[in-house]
């Protein structure tokens, strides 16, 4: 059982899949039923039976649970909600066995030697309230519950929100119990045959039904005698040790709807998991169209169009510095005019690094529109996963370590070109001819560059495809640092907690 409290605890969903809420709140029944209900009776044989007096809004929880007790020890009034903190009243006798008990969190315990020993009341906040969070706490108190009773007035009875709530928790295998309240004598046969016949339509025709009759306007406590069948009920539960039996059985009768639960936690589980490999798998397909076009943009030479090629040509017509290499001619005094010719070279590769930021950022916010549209049409809801990617960064990367490749690839070179440009130039050189300028990569052939020329080629795709998956990544990372939840331990616990804990007992 802690095995299992402690998987529930650890289990996450983080990713919004249709009927997300439902799950969570499932979730959390199923910890609070497991927590505050199961477990603190297989830890403690003495724990009291949990009695939660619950209903709709009006119908008298606090003034029952006052006269039952004969002290006033929850408000009543006619301000609604009046209950907004739950009351938990409890025997002296049973104050040690509750000791650590959850409830002791969730409630304002009053601790009295008139309430009932064995039996823990308590009064929660209306299922109906207009108050989120007294409607969440009410159905928390009614997880937690052995038996809940039902209180109900003749005009209220019939509401849907209780009466829905009722005959689920009867259907899960709750012990129920009907208190009908304020009953007017002239209503009081056809309200009670009317009770009586949908509680026997629900399933619920065994469950204990009593009449508190109406004593028209009063607050604090009814006359004792009014709830004197209800009373006694509840104490022949307690010298019967009926409450004992109450807690096996409910307990017994809840752990197939509690066992249906986990396994469906554990589906939903797999669920968030095969989710989360959808989205990470559509966002890695994203890249695949982008960098195609840039690939073959790179292997056309689509980058040298236009300014760098114009340059080229302008700089190695006859008189331009550059001269010498597209002639192939040897020169008498090669190192005269390296100056001239790294600025030259300079001059076409920063055109070429212009052309290649241009379609690199391209292809890159193509790659992210790629990926934003793959997951706003996912059946996940995906507003809360945010990607932040910085394009302009990416691209800057990837010059400059391409720029750093160049460099490397140009210190490798020995042929005659080295003794024309220094080496900062011959890199220059290499990444225009890498960028697509045909008479340059011709030049570089003819004066030994041709294997500097081949590695540098190779390394701007490098760069370019790194960049694109950088772009992949930050949306892969984000699904991987998703906690995600792990379906076979759920599956295991809903085996062993059925097989090894209660069928057993």
């Amino acid at each position: 059982m802690t095995d299992t409290v402690e998987a529930l605890q650890d289990v996450a969903f983080p990713l919004s899949v249709p009927g997300i809420h439902e799950l969570r709140e499932s979730q959390r029944s199923l910890q609070t039923q497991l927590s505050t209900r199961l477990l603190p009776h297989l830890l403690k044989e003495a724990v009291p039976a949990i009695v939660v007096l619950g209903g709709s809004s009006g119908a008298g929880k606090s003034t029952l649970l006052n006269t039952l007790i004969g002290e006033e020890v929850s408000e009543a009034s006619v301000i609604r909600p009046t209950t907004k903190t739950p009351v938990l009243v409890l025997h002296e006798d049973d104050e040690g066995a509750m000791a650590e008990h959850l409830l002791l969190d969730l409630c304002d315990v009053i601790v009295t030697p008139n309430a009932i020993p064995g039996i823990a009341l308590v009064d929660a906040p209306d299922l109906d309230s207009i108050d989120a969070h007294n409607r969440s706490v009410s159905q928390t108190l009614l997880n937690a519950a052995d038996l809940w009773v039902f209180v109900t007035t003749a005009s209220r009875y019939g509401d849907h929100l209780a009466w829905s709530t009722l005959t689920e928790a009867f259907d899960r295998g709750m012990t129920t119990a009907v208190v009908l309240n304020r009953l007017p004598e002239r209503a009081k046969v056809a309200v009670r045959g009317d009770l009586m016949k949908r509680m026997a339509e629900s399933g619920m025709g065994e469950s204990p039904l009593f009449i508190v009759d109406d004593a028209g306007p009063t607050s604090g406590r009814l006359d004792a005698g009014r709830v004197a069948e209800f009373k006694e009920w509840l104490e022949l539960m307690r010298s019967t040790r009926a409450s004992k039996s109450l807690v096996s059985r409910t307990s017994r009768a809840l752990m197939p709807a509690i066992r249906r639960e986990l396994l469906d936690l554990a589906d939903a589980a797999a669920a968030q998991t095969e989710a989360a490999a959808s989205l990470r798998e559509t966002a890695k397909q994203s890249g695949d169209e982008p960098w195609k076009k840039l690939e073959n943009t790179i292997e056309v030479g689509r980058l040298a169009s236009g300014a760098p090629t114009t340059q080229w040509l302008s700089l190695a017509s006859t008189g331009g510095p550059l001269a010498s290499l597209s002639t192939g001619r040897d020169i008498l005094f090669p190192s005269r005019a390296i100056a001239k010719r790294d600025r030259a070279a300079s001059d076409i590769a920063h055109a070429i690094d212009d052309a290649l930021r241009v379609s690199l950022t391209q292809a890159l916010i193509s790659a992210r529109e790629r990926a934003d549209f793959a997951w706003a049409g996912s059946y996940v809801d995906t507003t809360d996963l945010v990607v932040a990617v910085d394009i302009e960064r990416l691209v800057e990367r990837a010059v400059r370590q391409w720029h750093d490749d160049a460099a490397a690839a140009a210190a490798r070179v020995t042929g005659p070109i080295t003794k024309r440009v220094s080496t900062d130039g011959l890199a220059d050189l290499l990444r225009a001819g890498a960028g697509g300028v045909t008479g340059l990569q011709s030049a570089l052939s003819k004066t030994g560059g041709l294997g500097g020329l081949t590695r540098v080629q190779r390394a701007l795709k490098q760069r370019c495809r790194e960049a694109i998956d950088a772009v992949v990544e930050e949306y892969v990372t984000v699904i991987d640092r998703l906690d995600m939840p792990d379906s076979s331990t759920l599956r295991i616990r809903a085996r062993e907690l059925v097989d090894a804990v209660w069928e057993k007992k």
